[in-house]
């Protein structure tokens, strides 16, 4: 038992005589929720460098027939994998970009 006990302590583990309260549970919890909340917070600033179809097709406002002439024409690079087309973010806004046209004032 005592080989047991000095084998668990030199992982870091509980030992037998050890006891885990309430209060170091909450603690715990506390520091869990803490970081969860701090990775969403951040995650929103961190956009999808892939997005599907559909995604492409709510961001652009096009329809699904349009997203295809897109592809066809070679207007919009894509990945397609097992039978889903992937739209690299970086391409999107060059297209969008390359469309884009100065307004009456000269500026973009």
């Amino acid at each position: 038992m005592e080989r047991m006990r000095g084998t668990d302590e030199a992982k870091g583990g509980l030992s037998l005589d050890q006891l885990v309260t309430l209060a170091d549970l909450r603690s715990v919890r506390d520091e869990l929720l803490a970081a969860i909340n701090r990775t969403r917070v951040s995650s929103p600033d961190i956009a999808k460098k892939w997005l599907k179809s559909s995604e492409v097709r709510k961001l652009l406002s096009v329809s699904p027939g349009k997203l295809l002439a897109l592809r066809a024409n070679r207007q919009l690079a894509f990945v397609r994998l097992g039978g889903v087309f992937y739209y690299d973010r970086d391409d999107i806004e060059a297209m969008i970009q390359k469309a884009r046209t100065p307004n009456s004032t000269g500026r973009v």
